[in-house]
């Protein structure tokens, strides 16, 4: 049960906090999140050739109250993800939260998806998500435990046209998170997700200004996408003390889109 401070149940002072796909606006959310409830934040990218968007996240970390650290690394390379965790866990004095905000948006009809492309797609939105996961639970299974949490999409539920592989490797984290919540309860980790809506980005194909935008603001029950800063509060609300006895879960912050038929 949470204790009689509520301010305290979600304060993560003295806590410190790895984001994977620190460019992406999702992580860059994520971290100033983090920074704002007391963490000390390693921004970490997706992609190399991402410095100056890393520099951007820094400001507005540096401005929330912490200095944060930078590592440009490419996601889909584990002894780059190994070293991250290993330069959090010996710069910040552990590795208490892991936030995999890691995506690679990938439209396009079923029948001209080739081989090449599925591997593509399954590797920047699953592999690299699993093998952060792995990387980040050898620190914190070293240390006795710590929190993750995966920012998926709704899609992860929820399939639509033209969009099949990505569908399949966000579900695929999906249950990627279930699993090795179980595999690590007794462990002293949990593991959780974040599922986004149709996001208010550059990435998003619902915010191109085309019909397929037209038609999807029409659909979705408030009208609107989702901003990622509100993507926060889920996402505070899971990694600290408040959500101690939670694990194998995930949380839809979509403004309602699930509740649709």
């Amino acid at each position: 049960m949470a204790s009689s401070n509520a301010s305290n149940d979600f304060s993560l002072q003295g806590k410190s906090a790895l984001v994977v796909g620190a460019e992406h606006s999702v992580g860059r959310a994520a971290a100033v999140t983090l920074a704002e409830a007391g963490a000390r934040v390693v921004l970490a990218s997706q992609e190399p050739g991402t410095d100056k968007r890393l520099k951007e996240v820094a400001k507005l970390v540096n401005a929330a109250g912490t200095k944060p650290l930078i590592r440009v690394q490419d996601a889909a390379m584990r002894a780059d993800l190994s070293a991250t965790a290993d330069l959090a866990a010996k710069e910040l004095g552990g590795l208490h939260i892991l936030v995999n905000a890691l995506d690679t948006p990938a439209y396009g009809p079923a029948e001209t998806n080739d081989d090449t492309a599925f591997d593509k797609i399954m590797e920047n939105n699953l592999k690299t998500v699993w093998m952060s996961c792995q990387e980040g639970a050898r620190v914190m299974l070293r240390q006795g435990g710590g929190v993750i949490v995966n920012i998926t999409s709704v899609l992860a539920e929820r399939g639509v046209a033209n969009a099949a592989l990505y569908c399949a490797a966000k579900a695929a984290v999906l249950n990627l998170t279930r699993a090795l919540a179980l595999e690590w309860a007794r462990k002293g980790i949990r593991v959780n997700a974040v599922e986004a809506g149709w996001l208010d980005d550059e990435s998003s194909p619902a915010n191109k200004g085309d019909e397929f935008s037209k038609t999807m603001l029409k659909y979705l029950p408030y009208h609107r996408l989702v901003k990622p800063e509100e993507l926060g509060g889920a996402l505070l609300y899971l990694v600290s003390p408040a959500a101690g006895f939670v694990t194998g879960e995930s949380i839809a912050v979509d403004g309602g889109l699930r509740a649709r038929v």
